[in-house]
Parts: structure tokens; sequence; C-alpha cells
């Protein structure tokens, strides 16, 4: 089942009603209507992903070694470049 509502504070109303009982527990997996999709492996999906399961600790350290990697790719780029060869 999927259904629409709108975030009220800690609430969702839903725009249709539900047919279960009053105090039945489910499971929802939030998407926001019209955000883009976050691109495959991206460190951002990957922590959406993980959201709940990560202590803020484990996070960090993960946001860390993306940034290294970044700085590491830029790195890269900037003292070795690579020039094709002529044909």
């Amino acid at each position: 089942m999927a259904f629409k509502g709108t975030v009220r504070g800690a609430v969702i109303e839903l725009d249709e009603p539900l047919a279960l009982p009053e105090g039945t527990r489910v499971h929802l997996e939030i998407v926001g209507i019209g955000d883009p999709p976050l691109p495959k492996g991206s460190p951002q999906l990957v922590l959406q992903l993980l959201a709940g399961t990560l202590t803020e600790e484990e996070a960090e350290a993960i946001r860390q070694a993306v940034a290294e990697m970044r700085r590491a790719d830029l790195e890269f780029w900037e003292y070795n470049i690579w020039i094709p060869p002529e044909n």
C-alpha cells in the first residue's frame, strides 16, 4: 500500500483514511514528493539508508572519509595531468 500525506510536527496526516484498526503498527518509508532522487552510491543516499542505524560518530566518520577521498581526487587531477598521446 502507498499513501500520500502531509507532515505536521511529529504527525503525518494522510490524504485518505486507512483501513487499519487503531493501534496497528506499520512500517513507513518517507519519500519527499518532488524531491530529486539521490544518485546511486552517493554519500547522501548511503547515510539516508543507514539513518537510525549509525551512531553520530559513525556518520561523522563516513562524512570525513568522503571528504578525504574528494580531496585526494582533486589533488590527483591538479598534480597528475594526463596528456593523451598524439595520433
